[in-house]
């Protein structure tokens, strides 16, 4: 019997959120084949959905609603291009009367290089067809004989670092009409706290009161029920979502009518932390810290597994430093880069659930990550592998060699305390694996990375009470309008390169492992979240009064915290909420 896909819904909650979605989504369509010589392990079609346009025209869109807050999209309109072709500009001559018009136009928003040359790609493949031109806009053809020898955006370099201001700045695939939906922020009942001269942040509670609003909450589940009612059989939803604003709150109000009116469906949900906002004020930085605080202990409630993505080493302290990706370059103040690499680790840990042969249902993954009421779960990342382009995936790991992984939840160390996990590779075809000349004991063989990978860990090292090693043979696809972040000693293929000959090669694809772990280590997280509820006094601070909060509710949402957190202790006993930063 064949194998029955069965679908995902993809919520986006925050412009952040949005950014690591964008990155996300872009990656996804990198990987499409449109080769048929060419073969993939990932199915598309979880995370996809096949659609047609009204000028009969048909489109594979993600099954995704993203929300965010109105002016956050500069030049994408909401109902974006694919099914709204685009109208000529409105002139005097076109009014229905015969006296004078004055006509106002307001000026587009400008666009960056990147978005142009799609745009310019779109109206060749989308415009009329025209059989005098000899027009290949596939990505993997060989062909790109197009008008004036342009080169398509996949394969020209970009510098996007510095154009890129929202998140529809550098967003490749086209989205379904109704996957876009904007918060009036007028709506917005809240004293907004500044953190610098251009951006203001709201709390958790305004979140959640805006998503009660009657036309707030009945757009939103609309859009849900359409997406859910066009799966064939829904396994359940993905969530990316802020917690550090208002966003969370309305999150929080998502999961609700999720657990009422999907409870049999499984979640999973990534929380996102920008790297690039700095508050400045003290009202502006106990604001961020309550709204994570809250979004953390109610968001975990609702939940089926909840995984933190966030770069710097505290939770709520925005100061301290952040993780470094030894082969990577990021830049703190960059949300364009840093959420290239969420994106990755999302893109690769998410296979788990979506590729070819044998995908482990969503239900699997998130029981395997929540023993003992714990569903709380750390992330972490090996980008590039670091096996080098002459070597064997099992020559090098005996030769001591192994992924290093870096941790993807702050203050998360997923080495303490293991109790169970999933790992992907990813990127290491079938011929990669062992040397022609490697002898394997008697009856040996191994058909793909995973398995070999699985094997060496058993020998390797002490396992967690569980473990569950899946991949894919296909690699990250670096294409634009992914940044450079890759250091210059890797071949284009992601191979480490040690006589550095690869100084002048772009990265295009990239061997990689991503991991999801439970363990005492998610401990620490809790805790740094605890330490620092307990000693915020709310009364003392405006910007959490005129949010709603007061010394009771809070005092309510602390005890909460506490319980959780010490379902993490060893042993559930000698829980210390000191700081120990």
């Amino acid at each position: 019997m064949a194998n029955i896909t069965r679908e995902l819904v993809t919520l986006q909650v925050g412009h952040y959120a949005n950014f690591v979605g964008t990155h996300w989504w872009n990656l996804q369509e990198a990987s499409f084949i449109y080769d048929n010589t060419q073969t993939t392990d990932i199915n598309h079609d979880f995370l996809f959905r096949e659609g047609i346009t009204p000028q009969r025209q048909e489109t594979y869109t993600p099954r995704l609603l993203c929300i965010d807050v109105k002016g956050s999209l500069n030049s994408l309109s909401t109902r974006g291009s694919l099914y709204s072709p685009t109208r000529p500009e409105p002139s005097a001559s076109d009014a229905s009367w015969d006296g004078p018009v004055d006509l106002i136009q307001q000026l587009p928003e400008e666009k960056n290089e990147y978005l142009m040359d799609l745009e310019e790609e779109d109206a060749r493949f989308l415009g009329p067809a025209d059989e005098d031109k000899d027009i290949c806009i596939d990505d993997s053809s060989t062909c790109s004989r197009v008008p004036g020898n342009h080169l398509p955006p996949s394969q020209k370099i970009y510098d996007l670092t510095k154009s890129v201001k929202v998140w529809s700045d550098f967003l490749r695939p086209h989205f379904h009409p109704n996957s876009i939906y904007l918060l009036d922020d007028t709506l917005i009942k809240s004293g907004r706290a500044s953190i610098d001269d251009d951006e203001s942040t709201w709390g958790f509670p305004s979140g959640f009161t805006l998503f009660q609003k009657e036309e707030v909450e009945d757009e939103i589940i609309d859009r849900i029920r359409h997406l859910a009612e066009s799966c064939s059989s829904l396994q359940g939803f993905q969530i990316l979502s802020n917690v550090h604003d208002g966003m969370g709150g309305v999150t929080y109000g998502v999961l609700q009518h999720l657990a009422d009116e999907y409870g049999s469906k499984d979640s999973i949900t990534f929380t996102t932390h920008p790297l690039h906002l700095s508050p400045r004020t003290y009202q502006a930085r106990t604001l961020m810290q309550a709204s994570t605080i809250q979004s953390y202990t109610e968001i975990s409630k609702l939940s089926g597994l909840l995984v933190p993505l966030n770069f710097r080493k505290h939770a709520v302290d925005f100061q301290v430093p952040c993780v470094t990706f030894p082969d990577l370059t990021l830049e703190n103040n960059s949300a364009y880069l840093a959420s290239s690499i969420m994106a990755v680790f999302m893109d690769t840990a998410s296979l788990a659930y979506r590729t070819r042969t044998s995908p482990m249902p969503l239900a699997c993954v998130v029981d395997s990550l929540t023993s003992a009421g714990r569903n709380v779960s750390g992330g972490s990342l090996a980008l590039p592998l670091g096996l080098s382009s002459h070597q064997g995936l099992l020559e090098w790991l005996q030769e001591g060699n192994q992924p290093h992984l870096i941790s993807m939840s702050a203050g998360c160390d997923f080495r303490v305390d293991p109790i169970s996990e999933v790992r992907i590779i990813r990127g290491i075809s079938p011929s990669r694996l062992v040397r022609c000349d490697t002898k394997l004991p008697p009856g040996v063989y191994y058909a793909d990375a995973s398995q070999l990978y699985n094997d060496f860990l058993k020998e390797s090292c002490i396992p967690p009470r569980m473990r569950i090693v899946a991949g894919a043979k296909d690699p990250v696809k670096i294409t634009p309008p992914f940044p450079s972040i890759f250091s210059r000693k890797f071949t284009e293929d992601g191979c480490a390169d040690t006589s550095y000959t690869a100084m002048t090669t772009d990265v295009k694809s990239a061997p990689c492992e991503a991991g999801l772990h439970q363990g005492g280590g998610i401990s620490s997280l809790l805790q740094q979240l605890l330490t620092s509820a307990e000693k915020l006094e709310v009364t003392k601070i405006q910007a959490l009064l005129e949010e709603g909060l007061d010394k009771d509710g809070w005092s309510e949402l602390v005890e909460d915290l506490r319980r959780i957190t010490f379902n993490y202790c060893v042993n559930n006993v000698d829980m210390d909420s000191s700081d120990d930063d």
